[in-house]
């Protein structure tokens, strides 16, 4: 038993080749965002990680999502345009899988979320912007048994807006590039 915990808690500390030869990664990617029953079907993801250790990494993102919708109505016309773009960073934690290849992840980022919502009917223009702080954890797999490495992730976003909060939950599928 011993000698198994040791054999486990070196393999843990090395982190097996994939995760020795990596420094640094960059991914990039399609975002899908859900908030408060409102769905953000066109939205886009890029973070670069610096890996301190095979164990801890330091994350950067950026990523953002948005919806239009219009009504007509006779003469009338109405459209509105929703926009919520993140700036987070923080720390992430991986693990090799059984497979090498494959290194699952957490992460908790802090930063801010901006959310801005346009309204147009004929020449009037209302808009409305916000810029609130943010935390998102996610958890997520890297797939790198491929020229390009893919990431597949979902998390959760918490807007602290003044007075109360959103809840915005994504999926997001991206190239991953180590190096």
């Amino acid at each position: 038993m011993r000698t198994t915990t040791l054999v486990l808690a070196a393999f843990l500390l090395t982190g097996g080749t994939a995760l020795a030869q990596e420094r640094y990664d960059v991914s990039a990617g399609y975002r899908f965002m859900r908030s408060e029953g409102v769905s953000y079907p066109a939205g886009w993801y890029f973070d670069a990680t610096a890996h301190l250790n095979t164990l801890l990494s330091v994350v950067g993102e950026v990523g953002a999502a948005y919806k239009s919708d219009s009504i007509d109505v006779g003469t009338f016309s109405q459209s509105v345009d929703a926009r919520v773009h993140t700036f987070m960073g923080g720390v992430k934690a991986r693990a090799v899988t059984m497979d090498e290849d494959v290194i699952a992840f957490g992460q908790a980022l802090f930063g801010v979320a901006n959310q801005k919502l346009t309204t147009t009917s004929g020449s009037t223009k209302l808009s409305r912007s916000t810029t609130d702080p943010a935390l998102s954890l996610s958890v997520g797999v890297d797939v790198n048994d491929f020229p390009v490495g893919l990431r597949f992730q979902i998390g959760w976003v918490r807007a602290f807006e003044e007075g109360e909060g959103s809840n915005v939950f994504h999926f997001s599928v991206g190239a991953r590039f180590g190096f």
